[in-house]
């Protein structure tokens, strides 16, 4: 093909790719009703993306300083920290933000911004060597993420599955993306203009999103108004992790959400808080969880080898052994005799 007629084409494709990502990315970032923490990292996601389009086709036609290749280069190391936080920010939606973690991930991309005008941008071997490891850079983090998602399937209880399918999908697509560019790079697989992939990935994304609206939609936030910082959560918490661990105030049958907060000196809203945003249940699970624990620990010791099932039960804490059995089923996947008798069988 005649390339000033390949270059009006990859302009034409490319820019529907950079329209349509730039101005999602600006609309989830503006528009109030959307900008829940995890549509701010899609936002990134996809500006990082955008940017990266419009420099390509730019650059077809005009000249553009090294500096200025690389503060658009350097957006790479912006995808994989946007892909990660957006993932478990949309699965996870009671995630306390860790600022900290935030800024350290973000790092290499600023870093790079900073460093730009000393970081070649010709055909050298080292600046080859610096594009594969952005390319990898987005690589690593998607197989991450993509780890990270199987693992953690069914720790939320609060998004429908199609929530998880979704960010499987939006996973995968970077990591094949990724992978295609390490291929072009390597000349292992057929060239492939950037403008042209990226743009084929925003389109797919596209579909998907007016496929299934609900997506990006924010949820009703159940502690909007409480004046609970992450900070007192954290406090709280680790008062609530004492009283569980040490004194074990989990195998009174008679504990209840209000005795415990009082406990801590807070009200029972405010402990119910802190319970469900860091870890994800209430407060029916946390105690039945912690009383599960501690029944399998039980049953694992030799000196409890010839009680009965609802003696220990009842000295976990629970008051019948109907919900004893309920709950031991639900957080093991398998039945207290099950569970005893391969303790007995691995001896």
């Amino acid at each position: 093909m005649n390339p000033e007629i390949f270059k009006h084409i990859e302009l034409l494709l490319g820019s529907v790719g950079f329209i349509i990502a730039l101005f999602f990315g600006l609309f989830l970032i503006i528009t109030k009703e959307q900008r829940t923490s995890g549509n701010v990292f899609l936002a990134m996601y996809l500006l990082a993306i955008s940017l990266r389009i419009g420099k390509s086709l730019f650059y077809n036609y005009f000249p553009i300083d090294p500096i200025i290749r690389n503060v658009f280069l350097g957006l790479l190391l912006a995808i994989g920290p946007s892909l990660w936080f957006y993932a478990k920010r949309s699965f996870l939606i009671n995630e306390i933000n860790n600022k900290r973690s935030i800024f350290i991930q973000y790092a290499p991309w600023l870093l790079f911004v900073i460093f730009c005008w000393v970081i070649p941008n010709d055909d050298s071997v080292f600046s080859r060597i610096i594009f594969l490891g952005l390319l990898s850079h987005i690589l690593l983090y998607g197989l991450y993420t993509l780890y990270w998602l199987f693992a953690n399937k069914n720790q939320s209880n609060h998004k429908p599955y199609k929530v998880y399918y979704w960010l499987l999908f939006f996973t995968m697509l970077t990591i094949a993306m990724s992978l295609i560019q390490i291929g072009v790079f390597l000349r292992i697989v057929p060239y492939l203009s950037t403008a042209f992939l990226f743009s084929a990935i925003v389109l797919v994304l596209l579909i998907y999103a007016l496929r299934n609206p609900f997506l990006f939609k924010i949820e009703n936030k159940k502690y909007a108004n409480s004046s609970l910082t992450n900070q007192n959560i954290k406090v709280y918490l680790d008062q609530l992790t004492y009283l569980m661990d040490e004194e074990k105030l989990f195998l009174d049958p008679k504990i209840t959400l209000t005795k415990l907060s009082n406990k801590i000196g807070i009200t029972s809203k405010q402990l119910s808080q802190v319970i469900n945003q860091s870890k994800n249940e209430n407060y029916s699970q946390f105690i039945a969880r912690h009383r599960i624990t501690e029944a399998k620990r039980l049953l694992q010791l030799p000196e409890y080898q010839n009680y009965k099932i609802s003696s220990i039960a009842y000295d976990c804490g629970f008051n019948s052994i109907s919900s004893f059995n309920t709950a031991f089923k639900k957080i093991t996947n398998t039945t207290a005799v099950q569970f005893r008798e391969t303790q007995l069988d691995s001896l």
